[in-house]
């Protein structure tokens, strides 16, 4: 494939890739560079992909583990930071939005997989479960699970 050819795959899931990666990460920074990430190892390794179709359903579990990665590694640098932990956590946000972030934040990684996938992006069960490597009736109870979390955490 040349330059254009993926110039134009990117395009076309950008959004997807970043919206995956700030839902775990919350912070758009860190969520742009894990998409630029992703994009870079896509294209390296895209020689290796065997079926084109499936470059999106790659480059979304790409997202997902990346942007896991990043924040296990942000979190362990917080712990390391001793001035931080002097401070204290910082304070919850009385807004609204803000409260449901740091609630889907808080999601266990498959709730929040799945309702990332589904309720922000705006798939179905059967193309979010392709994506996870799940069945779609587990996809299904997953953001039934996660929505339900939400709900008792922020409310209505």
């Amino acid at each position: 494939m040349d330059d254009a050819g993926f110039e134009e795959l990117v395009r076309a899931h950008e959004r997807l890739v970043f919206g995956l990666a700030r839902g775990v990460l919350g912070d758009p920074a860190e969520a742009e560079d894990v998409a630029q990430d992703v994009f870079l190892r896509a294209y390296r390794k895209l020689g290796g992909l065997r079926d084109r179709q499936k470059f999106r359903a790659w480059v979304a579990r790409m997202s997902i583990r990346l942007a896991l990665n990043r924040r296990r590694g942000l979190r362990r640098a917080l712990l390391r930071d001793a001035e931080w932990l002097r401070g204290g956590p910082p304070p919850v946000a009385a807004d609204t939005d803000i409260a449901l972030r740091q609630a889907i934040a808080r999601l266990p990684h498959k709730l929040r997989s799945v309702l990332l996938l589904c309720a922000v992006e705006g798939m179905d069960a059967a193309e979010a479960a392709r994506i996870l490597r799940v069945p779609d009736g587990t996809v299904r109870s997953r953001l039934h699970l996660a929505r339900k979390r939400l709900l008792l955490e922020v409310g209505p």
